[in-house]
């Protein structure tokens, strides 16, 4: 497993109703984040997009960057499916 590999992946809705991507891990979520977003982004998109690429080089764990890619998900109001664990 890769330093930037997450716990569990986000399921975040791209490109209208019903259409999911499964982000795994930070490099992913950069690559996501740079290329299909919905919006121009924002502060916490451009932030997010950086701390993945920190997570990719070993300088932050790779739940801080699973973390930041949330945060841009909210700011760009897209629908994650909630995790499973955090149903229990």
């Amino acid at each position: 497993m890769d330093n930037s590999d997450w716990r569990s992946p986000v399921i975040v809705e791209l490109g209208g109703i019903g259409r999911f991507a499964i982000i795994t891990n930070a490099l992913d979520a950069a690559n996501c984040m740079s290329e299909k977003w919905p919006a121009e982004g924002g502060p916490v998109a451009d932030e997010a997009v950086l701390v993945c690429l920190d997570a990719v080089l070993g300088k932050v764990s790779a739940e801080e960057s699973r973390e930041a890619f949330l945060e841009a998900a909210r700011e760009a109001g897209l629908y994650v499916k909630p995790d499973a664990e955090s149903i229990h």
